[in-house]
């Protein structure tokens, strides 16, 4: 909440800034910051309790951990896409605002597939943070890409920017999807085996 408060406030402060700092200091830092580490302890939870076998066992295994990945990965989205709406509305429509929301969606998805694919085969918590903190910077010019286009030089309106302006972002959701749908198979197919996981 502090960091969403200082990022709204600079914005009101200074209205002529950067048009994707609401994206980058709103919804990139926190995600990264705390929902990473929130994504992290999605198996190792169970583990420490002793009821990682069991949880593997019940007959909707794979569903009960995917569940939990998609609930932080839609908690970091909704946020996400209130506060580009929000940030949208107090500057006065001055940025396209579908594609920040689609890269809020995009980035989203990555971090909990990534989360859920080393979670699935690294023992501790802190071990597949610094997995997927080291593949977010592997991903990190798609990732860090920015959805909005500068103030100036660039032509867009309320919702979409000129296709110019497009190609860099659309090129980076299209690498972030690919890349997510990949990452959720592997930890998907890691799941079916649940003997590998207790071992």
């Amino acid at each position: 909440l502090t960091i969403l408060g200082a990022g709204l406030f600079s914005m009101l402060l200074q209205p002529d800034g950067a048009a994707d700092s609401p994206y980058l200091w709103m919804f990139l830092v926190p995600s990264l910051v705390l929902g990473l580490p929130a994504l992290a302890g999605m198996v190792d939870v169970e583990r420490r309790a002793g009821c990682l076998d069991l949880a593997l066992t019940a007959p909707a295994a794979e569903l009960y951990f995917v569940r939990r990945a998609a609930a932080v990965g839609l908690l970091m989205a909704l946020q996400g896409g209130a506060v580009m709406l929000l940030a949208w509305l107090l500057s006065g429509r001055d940025f396209p605002l579908l594609s920040p929301l689609l890269s809020v969606a995009a980035v989203s998805v990555f971090l909990a597939a990534v989360a859920l694919f080393w979670a699935v085969r690294l023992r501790s918590a802190g071990a597949v943070w610094l997995a997927s903190t080291a593949t977010v910077v592997l991903f990190g010019s798609w990732v860090f890409a920015a959805p909005i286009p500068p103030r100036f030089d660039s032509v867009y309106g309320p919702l979409l920017p000129g296709l110019e302006a497009a190609l860099p972002w659309l090129g980076s959701v299209a690498v972030l999807t690919l890349s997510s749908a990949i990452f959720f198979l592997y930890a998907r197919r890691r799941l079916r085996r649940p003997e590998r996981m207790i071992s």
